[in-house]
């Protein structure tokens, strides 16, 4: 049981870094001012590009960094254990310090999209719960996500129902585009305006670190006390995961159907806003449905060869997200390589992320059967709890 306990949590990692990348994606070829939208997507609303964003925001959009930040506060418990042990708690703090560090170069350096820096900080807040128990973390994690979310969606219905004045309207959607063609400039320049253009749009995200760091960290909670209760360790009965199931394909029906009709009537704004709003709330049902589902594929003759593909992704995802951003800014950013920025519409994309997705695939794979961790992963163990082998040891041949 442990050891397929250690399957599931690793491919649900590897699932959730995989599934993050599509979602990035846009952000990686286009201003951020455009990326998630279908209206201001520079390379038009044709059948192709539409289907990709409708697939996109229906089954992906939200339900991988919700379940990568699940995850994430499961970690804080395996690396800290109780609130009572200090020397784990000392090695935990170091270990979110050290991500700290490496959020701000990813965020600042490589690509502004960076979630690190948002995991270290909720981390530390969590790290005060972590001995809470699985009731108490739920119960406030839901809480917290809910009263949050049904905010978020209300202040967006009532935006969706201002009455507009097309003359500005058209004013203010100029001058956006007038920005976001003034940073397609400056991605598509050389190395050092990219890399400008990239820390600009950085800091001006930090903005809604507060919010981050609150839903981040009630996603945190959810998923450690979903843990501690069994459903993320493969413990739970098949009446649980048959529930989850069950919420979650009513939950993506939903959004799927705001979606899809908001493709269908010609991408009005304020259905695209109440969309938004449905799919933020939505998305931690969903995500657990993609748990369970995962549960039911380790436990299956069949379906198992999925989790066992994805646990090794899982297991280097440190790795793996960090090198998504270098393969994805060296194809679009000016000066790292091809210099491909708002030059690919939405199928390329969804193309190039499969690529990615293979290629890191049969890379865990390789690199697993020949160390005892991912690259990045030694590195951040090392500087956090001192020197660790690599390289697995050698097998003794009777």
């Amino acid at each position: 049981m442990d050891k397929d306990r250690i399957v599931l949590l690793d491919a649900l990692r590897g699932l959730g870094v995989l599934g993050i990348l599509l979602c990035n994606a846009p952000d990686f070829a286009v201003p951020p001012v455009v990326a998630e939208s279908a209206s201001h997507w520079p390379h038009g609303t044709g059948p192709a590009t539409l289907s990709v964003w409708v697939v996109t925001q229906w089954l992906f959009q939200r339900k991988f960094v919700t379940l990568f930040a699940m995850l994430f506060g499961v970690s804080i418990f395996l690396v800290g254990g109780e609130r009572s042990d200090k020397e784990r708690g000392a090695i935990l703090r170091r270990r979110l310090l050290w991500m700290v560090a490496f959020g701000l170069l990813h965020g600042f350096a490589i690509w502004y999209g960076d979630v690190l820096l948002s995991y270290a900080l909720a981390g530390f807040a969590i790290l005060l719960a972590r001995s809470w128990p699985a009731r108490k973390l739920i119960r406030t994690g839901v809480t917290i996500w809910t009263a949050f979310s049904l905010l978020a969606l209300v202040g967006l219905s009532f935006a969706a129902l201002m009455p507009q004045d097309a003359a500005q309207e058209g004013i203010e959607t100029a001058k956006m585009l007038a920005k976001a063609k003034a940073a397609e400039a400056q991605y598509s320049a050389g190395f050092v305006p990219s890399l400008v253009r990239n820390a600009k749009d950085r800091l001006a995200l930090l903005a809604g670190e507060p919010i981050i760091f609150v839903m981040t960290s009630a996603l945190m909670m959810l998923g450690l006390g979903a843990f501690k209760a069994g459903v993320l360790t493969g413990e739970a009965s098949d009446r649980v995961y048959r529930r989850l199931v069950a919420w979650g394909l009513l939950a993506s029906a939903l959004v799927g159907g705001l979606f899809v009709a908001e493709a269908v009537m010609g991408l009005p704004r304020g259905l695209g806003m109440v969309s938004v709003g449905v799919q933020w709330m939505l998305a931690p049902p969903t995500t657990l449905a993609y748990v369970a589902l995962m549960v039911f594929a380790t436990r299956s003759k069949v379906w198992s060869a999925i989790p066992r593909v994805l646990a090794p992704v899982g297991q280097m995802a440190f790795t793996n997200y960090l090198a998504q951003s270098v393969i994805m800014t060296a194809i679009f950013y000016g000066g790292r390589g091809l210099g491909l920025h708002g030059q690919v519409d939405r199928p390329g994309l969804a193309a190039i992320t499969v690529g990615i997705w293979i290629a890191q695939i049969l890379w865990s794979r390789w690199w697993l059967d020949r160390f005892a961790m991912g690259p990045l992963e030694w590195v951040w163990r090392r500087l956090y709890r001192g020197p660790s082998p690599l390289r697995k040891p050698a097998r003794v041949v009777a």
